[in-house]
């Protein structure tokens, strides 16, 4: 253990930090699930497999997602940065998609993506997040919204880019040059930046001031341990709220894979839904740290009320778009703020909440319960279309969904209050956050 004066301020590596988790999460996460989507019609059409059965894919990786979200944030602090942290996230990752180019059966990919989703809960938004919860006392909200950021470029770059690859080399050859390319982002990211705590690396948190030093004791080490024990946060109203606060969000999110079916059947044209598409994704890039930023200004409660009601209004946007493409286009933009609060906003709300004591285990059981939920996004909104005949009644559900997702947020905040934070393993109260 170091002693506080012994420690050197972050400064700029902090946000260098940054940087490599989301080019972690980025050559992980986005390769394999967003960029892998350009795989989907090649392969499809290459062997003869059934478009629908070859998107379980997707639900697959979801699924390992998830189970490795309940299973990793306990151990989290042991492995990040070291080379456990590479021969998992990397090896289940980017170095599995090489057998891809030699796969003929469909279930090769499902399983596939139970490993490689099950990775992936090593480098998304529960490591991102843990991770910047230690390193930032400060500006905490706008670190991991532009992490995220790092990720949504990436995706608008190398989906386009793949999708040549794929043209000019095969998709078999294809899979070999994503997995070169998320190796490249990946293990240089966690080898040589990435670490769970400052102290790691002989720093002191961003934003960490000298008063906080006063009265600590030498060999003390400087660690974000304040929040609510896991074992109080799990029975807590406030918790349960979180999940269906973040089951109802994951249920909504399904919107971009609707857009090209929404545009076609509108009168719009595919054109138009693809654009929709591109939209929502450069929207992600300025989102992200918009909303992260506003959680710090405004805290996390109003400032998700007020993005929540941005997501309604994109919502009836989108009802009115049919015969106009430029709203359709503005209204898919905006609608991708449901993403981001899912990401930077979640991670935020659960900070202000549950603090940093046990965040990781929180955060893994809150994300893995709402994205078996989200597994189901799909299915509900194509349900609700070959029911009604509109896409209006889908946009209509979602309001309502949206109307009863600010009901939590305020159900959260008046909850929360009434939880004790404790400090360190002696469990010493301190004042209420």
């Amino acid at each position: 253990m170091e002693s506080s004066h012994a420690l050197k301020n972050s400064g700029k590596f902090a946000w260098i930090l940054v940087l490599g988790l989301g080019l972690m999460s980025a050559g992980t996460t986005g390769s394999y699930s967003v960029v892998a989507g350009c795989f989907m019609t090649p392969v499809c059409e290459d062997l003869g497999i059934d478009y629908n059965m070859f998107s379980y894919y997707f639900t697959a990786t979801l699924v390992g997602v998830a189970v490795g979200m309940m299973c990793v944030g306990k151990i989290l602090p042991k492995v990040v940065g070291r080379w456990t942290h590479v021969a998992v996230a990397g090896g289940s990752t980017g170095w599995l998609a090489r057998p891809w180019r030699f796969y003929s059966n469909v279930w090769l990919f499902l399983l596939s993506g139970l490993i490689i989703g099950f990775g992936m809960s090593f480098t998304t938004g529960l490591c991102m997040s843990a991770v910047i919860d230690q390193w930032f006392r400060k500006k905490a909200g706008l670190a991991i919204g532009l992490a995220w950021t790092v990720n949504s470029v990436y995706m608008v770059v190398m989906s386009p880019v793949i999708t040549a690859v794929i043209e000019s080399v095969g998709w078999r050859n294809g899979y070999l040059v994503l997995a070169a390319v998320s190796a490249l982002v990946v293990i240089p990211s966690i080898v040589f930046i990435i670490r769970f705590k400052p102290a790691d690396k002989g720093m002191l948190p961003y934003g960490y001031s000298e008063a906080e030093s006063i009265g600590q004791d030498a060999g003390v080490e400087i660690a974000a341990t304040r929040g609510v024990p896991f074992k109080v946060a799990v029975k807590s109203p406030a918790f349960i709220a979180c999940v269906l606060f973040l089951c109802l969000v994951q249920i909504t999110v399904c919107m971009n894979q609707l857009f090209p079916t929404y545009a076609v059947e509108v009168g719009l044209g595919a054109m138009t839904g693809g654009i929709m598409v591109s939209a929502a994704s450069m929207f992600d890039i300025f989102l992200n740290p918009a909303v992260g930023s506003s959680c710090d200004k405004l805290g996390s409660f109003i400032a998700l009320v007020l993005w929540v009601v941005v997501s309604i209004l994109s919502f009836v946007m989108l009802i009115f778009a049919a015969g106009q493409p430029w709203l359709a286009i503005l209204g898919a933009g905006v609608n991708d703020v449901m993403y981001v609060v899912a990401g930077a906003g979640l991670t935020c709300l659960l900070m202000s909440v549950f603090g940093s004591r046990d965040y990781g285990r929180i955060f893994g059981i809150v994300c893995g319960v709402a994205y078996i939920a989200g597994a189901f996004g799909m299915p509900i909104m194509t349900a609700v279309y070959s029911a009604t005949g509109t896409f209006n009644a889908v946009f209509g559900l979602c309001i309502v969904m949206n109307v009863a997702i600010i009901g939590l947020i305020l159900v959260i905040k008046a909850t929360s209050k009434k939880l004790q934070w404790v400090e360190g393993e002696d469990e010493t109260p301190v004042a209420l956050h």
